[in-house]
């Protein structure tokens, strides 16, 4: 009867031992993603730019970038190097540049895998410097600031769009409560135009997107004794404006500006769906979409990631461990152009999503 308790102690133990054994190889061991296309062509323009950024919270802490084509990037954490990290991925660029994107008061903007970096020290001068990935010249400009921006306190210039030659800024006093101005940089000659909007308070300007002369804004004003703010929607020439009614939705979600400047693209999540409001801003008629996507397992929700760029929808969910579906939708006509499932082969739990880049 001992002997059967010993032998019987013994294979618990053992199959415990097997467990934890196994558990931590599967901790150490590190992800092997595939990449699953349901539907479209994972090397069509829209989509083969896009990776999932996945980060694998196991003992060896790695980062991965998975291509909607197969391709897998993987990098270890260093927390050496992450107390020194910048504002965003600097990897490549110009020591220089670097250097002045680190100052305090200067802000940076990303588009089309070029960095705008823009900054003013006393008010006198405008410095700008941009970097176009892979590259290693830095065009390097300085301003003389315009008139009205002088006389402003402490200047936060904040580069906004850039559209062909011209690059849009937003100059505002970060100390005194004065309106936020908009001016319109010439790459090309240099010169500085101020791009006059009908700014009735001194609150914030949102600019929701910018196409030729065509300017998509809303001010945002603190009204007393209310709990939320009061937005307003403007749509401008860069000479005359006119306030847009009867769009509620556009503060709520992400709200931008089609590529060819002619509607409002109006974006809301909800759990296992999309919304939208495509808005015409010739006929002042609103078209509504919606269409459903997988269920997310986190009750957290932090496996989920939407955006919207250049008239796409490009969201990720996870739908079951090391499990994500990637959608790009076309939000102007409903068109699911891709579809895709990212699978760990381990259905490591500790894989989770940070968002998707675009290279």
């Amino acid at each position: 009867m001992r002997k059967f308790k010993f032998v019987l102690i013994l294979a618990v133990v053992s199959f415990l031992t097997l467990g934890i054994y196994a558990l931590f190889i599967r901790s150490i061991d590190e992800s092997d993603f595939i990449v699953e296309t349901v539907q479209g062509d994972p090397k069509q323009p829209a989509v083969r730019s896009v990776q999932a950024e996945l980060y694998d919270e196991g003992l060896k802490k790695v980062d991965y970038n998975v291509a909607l084509d197969g391709r897998v990037e993987k990098a270890k954490d260093n927390w050496i190097s992450g107390m020194f990290e910048g504002p965003y991925n600097e990897n490549g660029a110009p020591a220089d540049f670097r250097r002045f994107i680190r100052s305090d008061y200067v802000l940076t903007f990303e588009q089309q895998g070029t960095t705008y970096a823009m900054g003013t020290k006393d008010n006198n001068k405008w410095e700008l410097q941009y970097w176009e990935k892979g590259k290693q010249r830095v065009v390097k400009k300085i301003f003389p600031a315009p008139p009205e921006a002088r006389k402003l306190g402490e200047t936060q210039l904040s580069p906004d769009k850039r559209f062909g030659n011209s690059l849009y800024v937003l100059a505002q006093d970060i100390q005194n409560d004065s309106e936020t101005l908009l001016y319109k940089i010439d790459l090309k000659n240099d010169t500085i135009q101020k791009i006059n909007l009908p700014v009735i308070s001194k609150g914030e300007i949102i600019i929701l997107g910018i196409h030729n002369e065509t300017i998509v804004y809303y001010t945002t004003e603190i009204v007393e004794g209310a709990d939320d703010e009061k937005q307003t929607l403007y749509l401008s020439d860069g000479e005359k404006s006119q306030r847009l009614k009867g769009l509620k939705s556009f503060g709520d979600g992400e709200t931008k500006l089609s590529t060819d400047g002619t509607k409002l693209i109006m974006l809301e999540c909800e759990p296992k769906k999309l919304n939208w409001t495509i808005y015409d801003l010739a006929s002042k008629k609103s078209i509504k979409h919606k269409i459903s996507i997988p269920s997310v397992t986190d009750e957290s929700g932090s496996g989920e990631y939407t955006e919207l760029k250049d008239d796409l929808i490009y969201t990720a969910n996870r739908t079951g461990d090391g499990v994500f579906n990637v959608l790009v939708i076309d939000a102007l006509s409903e068109r699911v152009i891709y579809e895709g499932n990212i699978k760990d082969k381990l259905k490591r739990t500790e894989t989770t999503l940070n968002s998707l880049v675009y290279n």
